[in-house]
């Protein structure tokens, strides 16, 4: 659903973030194109945007194909908790503080409880065979260099994911790519809490 979702927090209300300086200009919504404003309907809360989305907007083309693909995404074969699991796991491959308080919390929406987090931001199973299954190609894909081992695939395929799935994972790994590298450009703040550090859980 968008960087953070329905639940995403408008950071400009909070005082204690006010130091934080991004290093993306804040685009202002007057200046945005008719295509921008519509693919950003879905995202607004309480009619309102989060900056973050118009620091993006730096790039409207960018921004829009990224909230067309979360559409996409939300409308496929995934369960939200596998896209979640995804999302969990290549923020901490790539260490987007952002994203991973965000996921965190999307998560446990999700129905993933923190111990079931903190395991797939480790890469290890939670005995949920389809979750563990996507968790381990995304993980492969992102670490190792070249295709996906013949066994890696198998095992998914065991596990019930169909060739549908298997795209959407895809797409799943690269719209969160796309938004952990941009923040981490950007210095992006949020005010939910931070995610749990895996070296004290």
């Amino acid at each position: 659903m968008g960087l953070c979702g329905r639940w995403c927090i408008i950071s400009t209300c909070e005082t204690e973030l006010s130091l934080i300086v991004p290093r993306l200009k804040t685009c202002k919504e007057s200046a945005l194109s008719e295509t921008t404003l519509s693919a950003l309907s879905t995202v607004r809360q309480k009619g309102r945007l989060a900056d973050v989305y118009l620091q993006f907007a730096n790039s409207e083309p960018a921004l829009s194909a990224y909230l067309l693909m979360e559409q996409a995404l939300q409308s496929g074969s995934l369960a939200e908790r596998e896209i979640e699991a995804i999302k969990l796991l290549v923020s901490e491959l790539t260490q987007c503080r952002y994203c991973l308080a965000v996921h965190t919390f999307k998560s446990t929406q999700a129905g993933l409880d923190e111990r079931q987090q903190l395991a797939i931001r480790r890469g290890e199973p939670i005995g949920d065979d389809r979750v563990d299954a996507v968790v381990a190609i995304a993980g492969a894909l992102f670490s190792r260099p070249g295709e996906l081992d013949q066994q890696r695939l198998n095992d998914g395929r065991n596990a019930g994911l169909t060739d549908e799935n298997l795209v959407d994972l895809c797409m799943a790994m690269a719209t969160i790519f796309f938004t952990n590298i941009t923040n981490h450009i950007n210095q992006s703040e949020t005010a939910l809490p931070p995610a749990p550090a895996l070296n004290n859980a």
